[in-house]
């Protein structure tokens, strides 16, 4: 009987410390404070980006996002609503470069204009269509 009790209590116990280990979890509801800064995008519709590409995000808490589409300059607004994002018409540079350089480039034009939220797990983004597929990875880069 003792040991049906200690049994008890243990599995108890450890169920309790699961639920209390997922609410701890490090993913952040995200906001202009916690999105500023810049981010190196790892991947575009799940592809890994060209190697030493400046594929590049840069969020400023002024609602402006800026930064490289792999070849060319990109610029435009961008406003936040709980996990939601909403990125207005996107400026870009007119440059040439290598032919893989500007299919990657046009690759993440098309998967910024499908976002449509967003999550922040420690210094990893990951942007979403309103489907949910995964459009954009990227990593926060160090300032």
């Amino acid at each position: 009987m003792n040991n049906t009790i200690n049994i008890k209590r243990l599995t108890l116990i450890l169920a309790l410390s699961t639920q209390l280990i997922a609410c701890n979890s490090s993913t952040t509801l995200p906001t202009p404070e916690t999105l500023s800064g810049s981010w190196l995008v790892q991947s575009i519709k799940n592809k890994p980006v060209i190697s030493q590409s400046s594929a590049r995000l840069t969020f400023d808490q002024k609602n402006k996002l800026s930064g490289s589409a792999s070849c060319n300059n990109i610029s435009t607004s961008y406003s936040l609503q709980n996990n939601s994002i909403s990125i207005g018409p996107i400026a870009t540079t007119r440059k040439m470069c290598l032919p893989a350089l500007m299919q990657q480039e046009s690759l993440l034009l098309q998967a910024l204009g499908k976002v449509k939220r967003f999550q922040l797990n420690n210094d990893q983004l990951s942007m979403y269509d309103h489907q949910g597929s995964l459009q954009i990875k990227a990593t926060k880069t160090k300032p």
